[in-house]
């Protein structure tokens, strides 16, 4: 996806800053560069139309984790950011920005994710 799609140009409800949620290791934040990188804009423009509706259908946390579930996608948490994972391969795809869909948003309608660190200290996953 190029800058000008990242800046804004993505209609949606759940457009917004960053997200409320910081994880950190041992004080030290965790880099952008861990992040899945930018997506192109087909594969964006697709990943949207599949994805997009059943964020913007949930109602709750894990009503979005079965949503998603049953279009073979699973969510992860790292840097403050939600990331869009395969279920087959747990493959990362791309931020919930990416899709026009950025946790702020999310954490605004669902409320505050409840979220359980990984051994890693770096990444967490949602509980329950």
């Amino acid at each position: 996806m190029d800058s000008v799609d990242r800046a804004g140009s993505i209609i949606g409800p759940f457009l917004g800053g960053s997200s409320p949620i910081s994880l950190t290791s041992r004080g030290h934040g965790v880099s952008e560069d861990m992040l899945p990188g930018d997506l192109d804009s087909e594969t964006a423009a697709l990943l949207r139309m599949v994805v997009l509706p059943q964020i913007e259908a949930a109602s709750s946390w894990g009503d979005l984790v079965i949503r998603l579930r049953e279009k073979g996608f699973g969510l992860g948490f790292r840097a403050g950011r939600m990331i869009l994972n395969r279920l087959d391969s747990g493959a990362e795809i791309c931020t919930g920005r990416s899709l026009g869909a950025p946790l702020r948003g999310l954490a605004a309608r669902l409320g505050r994710p409840a979220l359980r660190l990984s051994r890693d200290g770096q990444s967490a996953q949602l509980q329950g």
